[in-house]
């Protein structure tokens, strides 16, 4: 009987933890010169259904863009969309980064989430807690 329980337990150990999560890549920050028309649109407050579906067989898509590309006030608006992405993808990033390092960790998930949204100077609790429930679960295999 003894001899079969140290088996067991043997077996049992050479399991071993089923972690495969990979850590959250990079995100690729955003700069104006990368911005889409719906981006553009976004910035200055268009509602989507005035941007054209086909903007570039318009003949006046040129004198558009131009009219908008050289405007201080459309490149002020724009440098501020693009700013706020890129705060939104660093933040989220951030949040992915601590859920992935917290992964293991036998804490309460409030007590995580609340060092994790503290860190990252978020204030999306339901975004942190799903984010850290993904990296839990893909550590102990259930992916």
């Amino acid at each position: 009987m003894r001899k079969v329980f140290m088996v067991a337990i043997l077996a049992l150990a050479g399991c071993g933890t089923h972690d495969r999560c990979t850590a959250p890549p990079q995100p690729k920050l955003m700069s104006l010169a990368d911005m889409s028309l719906d981006d553009k649109a976004n910035a200055l407050g268009v509602p989507p259904s005035r941007v054209p579906g086909e903007p570039r067989s318009a003949s006046s898509y040129g004198a558009l863009m131009s009219g908008l590309n050289d405007n201080a006030q459309a490149q002020s608006a724009y440098q501020s969309f693009v700013d706020h992405k890129n705060a939104a993808l660093r933040q989220q990033y951030c949040a992915e980064n601590e859920a992935f390092k917290a992964r293991g960790m036998k804490d309460e998930m409030g007590t995580i989430g609340r060092a994790v949204m503290s860190t990252c100077h978020s204030e999306d609790e339901a975004a942190v807690l799903a984010v850290l429930l993904k990296y839990r679960n893909c550590a102990s295999g259930n992916s």
